[in-house]
């Protein structure tokens, strides 16, 4: 084998352009591969990096009124804690945020507020100091645990923290303990502390059943598979329902396992990446086994005469196969290097609430791949053209090679590539048609405001200073106007929760006048506090009314406005001007009266529709958190943020001053996965066609060599040059047009699958379909008269001495 090596390697040195040719397009698709294999293999295969993980499971609720997923209560949690076996632990929490320091040393952290039982059920023990206990999880507790690298970047590691006091919003907290290296919390950001759960949440939302504020994670006993747990909880959440039916009717809970929570959303998309790489991979091997075809005609006089001194077949197979394995292994080697920079660059590009990208890399498992994968490959493109360039007929073989010629059996094989080439460009260039025009079908959404020129900034004020309403109302009403004077500032509002940011918050309510159906079936609202000119700094449309204004005061008639969702839903056959809702959350509701009706807007994402909401003015609901909104008439946002820098410090130094984010910025974000996906499919669709063109080309011309003599004669004959384009042409787009639409059927087959993937567009639809068509079919007559055009010019003369 060693010998037939050395012998292949000085082959493939004597025809270095067609190695670097074979070479360059298997490090193309081996490196494709191995990109989005790593991606793979981290986000779908690989176990969390914590203990036994496949035990840990996440517990959702879910209503008849709402279709997706819910969050829980915690007197719910307390049930299912105690009363769960399948359990060994469960754990509620919630994300958290807060300022480490004041002033300019002021550091803003993200975190986690959660139960006691974090900790086991995690099984993650701090390193240092200790874990906070059930009996510090109350009120008034003020401890806090640091990740390993939050206590790296605060504290400079230094061991001495644990037990000294830091002030985090404005409060001075026990810091109690430090989480070992490498430990990231599961779900969510990255987190850099976490906290008891009871500090963090108001009083009331932990006593009612009806406050649904909290995600639940558990480990699952030794054995017991996630369906086994499910069984269990919804049998809780039955009895629960007839315990509480005001509040828990028509509810119940499901188990999934964190994995498939986490990977659940994203898993369509990488599988059809994936299948897209492949896709590449095959057009790619089809391209080589047509370079190795043409190379084997060439040598079949060669190969002819060895067999006729004695060399057996395998014998002459194993050489050529040393050949392929030589590609492949020069392409694996280009291939990794090609995926490590892919995956750099998949990093920086990627969807950023893509699980666990940041750990994505080029490891031993990718590195095994793309061995497996040039393996495969070198039996895809190498063991065809080996096993017909050694047929054993030797005498026409030899023929065959006199005349520098190749035999029907090779032109089939070629074409029959080629058609493979051709069909699968399609199948790939129609997913890639369908996720652009469902890409700019969702850019061309009008989300129901205007975000250009709006910058938001997410405040929060300190509770150590803040917790009393009156200041908080206070605030706000100072801040506002000193921001909107600034120069270059258009408008300013304030809203929570803000559009597009990742928060939603639903209270459910019902309308006074009608009869009370009961806490369970209370009407549901998406629920806003704002403040200033929100409405102005968004514009949003003022459709009936008025907007909030120096009316709405503590002292005055609660007051909300509600979008025209709303009013479609609830009063469709009523004017809502003058009505009145009761918000659940109080023992005794207080009758909100409707004073205004704005324009729908969307809040979570451009691909969901406008959702009934109501806003609240702040001056009559205050809260600490807030993200400001202004419109601006300015290019200068470091300017702008040393503005509100200065307004601030000048109000209150003690609140930290966020950093400023174009609005449209979110939106992008919510953009992020579809448009990673369009990408993706996009540039492999691009990489697909080329090749297909390429392999048309590379048959036609082939066989326009090879029919040089022929060609001489029929012109000898009479024929006209118009007349062998035609020929030449008529036989290249049969072979294109059966590619076609064997693609064309398999995209029609396959495309439904994306369906998930898609919005506003069908997976059968005629224009993309119809379009791809057109481009391939316009690929190929492009790489087919070229070659098509030089058999136009061949002298009949010379081509009759042809060899």
């Amino acid at each position: 084998m060693i010998s037939d090596l050395r012998q292949a390697l000085r082959l493939l040195f004597k025809s270095s352009g067609f190695t670097v040719i074979a070479v360059l397009t298997l490090t193309l698709g081996i490196g494709a591969n191995s990109a989005i294999f790593s991606v793979i293999d981290t986000v779908l295969l690989r176990p969390l990096p914590l203990p036994r993980p496949n035990e840990l499971a996440m517990v959702w609720g879910k209503s008849a009124q709402s279709p997706g997923r819910e969050s829980q209560s915690f007197p719910d949690y307390l049930d299912f804690r105690d009363q769960a076996k399948t359990f060994s632990g469960l754990a509620a929490y919630s994300e958290a945020s807060t300022v480490l320091g004041s002033g300019a040393e002021a550091h803003e952290l993200h975190g986690v507020a959660a139960t006691a039982d974090i900790f086991s059920v995690l099984d993650t023990a701090p390193m240092l100091g200790r874990a906070f206990t059930r009996a510090e999880d109350v009120p008034d507790s003020r401890v806090v645990v640091f990740t390993y690298e939050a206590w790296q970047r605060y504290f400079n590691g230094d061991p001495s923290v644990i037990g000294s006091q830091v002030r985090l919003a404005l409060r001075s907290y026990t810091v109690i303990g430090i989480m070992p290296r490498g430990f990231q919390f599961p779900i969510g950001a990255n987190s850099e502390y976490l906290q008891p759960l009871h500090p963090l949440v108001p009083p009331d939302f932990m006593q009612r059943r009806g406050s649904h504020y909290f995600h639940l994670i558990g480990r699952l006993q030794p054995g017991i598979a996630p369906r086994q747990a499910d069984a269990e909880i919804a049998a809780i959440a039955a009895r629960l329902a007839k315990q509480y039916p005001d509040s828990n009717i028509d509810r119940t809970d499901i188990v999934i396992s964190l994995h498939e929570d986490l990977t659940g959303n994203v898993r369509p998309a990488l599988l059809v990446v994936l299948a897209a790489v492949v896709v590449v991979l095959l057009i790619a091997c089809a391209n080589v086994a047509n370079l190795l075809l043409a190379r084997a005609t060439g040598r079949k006089r060669e190969i002819a005469i060895r067999t006729a001194l004695g060399a057996s077949r395998l014998r002459l197979v194993r050489q050529l196969l040393a050949e392929g394995l030589l590609l492949a292994f020069f392409g694996t080697v280009g291939g990794l290097l090609v995926a490590s920079w892919g995956v750099d660059l998949l990093r920086v590009m990627g969807p950023q609430d893509l699980p666990r990208l940041q750990d994505v890399h080029v490891d031993g498992a990718v590195v095994v791949f793309a061995i497996v994968t040039a393996c495969l490959s070198t039996m895809l493109f190498a063991l065809v053209p080996a096993l017909q360039a050694t047929r054993p007929d030797v005498n026409t073989s030899l023929q065959e090679g006199n005349r520098s010629g190749a035999g029907p059996e090779s032109h089939r094989i070629r074409r029959v590539l080629v058609v493979g080439q051709v069909a699968l460009s399609l199948l790939l260039l129609a997913g890639a048609g369908l996720l652009i025009k469902s890409f700019q079908n969702l850019r061309t959404i009008h989300p129901g405001f205007d975000p250009a020129q709006v910058v938001t900034a997410d405040f929060v004020l300190p509770g150590g200073k803040y917790s009393d309403e009156d200041k908080q109302r206070q605030f706000f009403d100072r801040f506002l106007p000193k921001i909107a004077a600034l120069p270059g500032v258009e408008s300013v509002g304030g809203a929570m929760p803000l559009p597009f940011s990742g928060d939603d918050m639903w209270i459910s309510f019902w309308i006074a006048g009608r009869p009370d159906p009961g806490p369970a079936h209370h009407l549901d609202g998406s629920h806003l506090t704002v403040a200033g000119d929100y409405f102005r700094a968004m514009r949003i449309p003022l459709l009936a009314g008025r907007a909030f204004d120096t009316r709405d005061v503590k002292e005055s008639v609660p007051t909300v406005i509600v979008n025209e969702a709303f009013v479609r839903k609830y009063f469709p056959n009523e004017k809502p001007l003058g009505q009145h809702l009761l918000i659940d959350g109080g023992k005794t509701p207080t009758p909100v009266e409707i004073v205004g009706v704005v324009g729908s807007s969307r809040h979570d994402s451009l691909a969901v529709e406008p959702k009934p909401e109501y806003y609240l003015p702040l001056s009559q609901n205050p809260r600490r958190s807030c993200y400001l909104v202004l419109r601006t008439a300015v290019e200068d946002l470091a300017g702008l943020q040393g503005a509100i820098r200065s307004t601030l410090r000048e109000l209150d130094s003690d609140v930290f001053v966020p950093k400023i984010v174009p609005l449209e910025k979110l939106i992008d974000g919510t953009l992020a996965r579809p448009k990673f996906n369009m990408m993706l499919v996009g540039s492999f669709a691009g990489v697909a066609m080329t090749l297909a063109a390429i392999g048309i080309y590379g048959v036609i011309a082939y066989g326009v060599t090879q029919r040089t003599r022929e060609i001489g004669i029929r012109m000898a004959l009479g024929a006209q040059r118009m007349d062998v384009l035609r020929m030449i042409l008529f036989q290249s787009m049969t072979i294109v047009g059966l590619g076609l639409v064997i693609g064309l059927i398999g995209a029609l087959a396959v495309t439904r699958w994306m369906s998930s993937l898609l919005y506003g567009v069908g997976a059968h639809d005629l224009f993309v379909h119809g379009l791809v068509l057109f481009l391939l079919g316009g690929a190929g007559l492009v790489a087919s008269y070229i070659p098509a055009r030089r058999a136009m010019s061949v002298d009949p003369v010379v081509a009759l001495r042809y060899e």
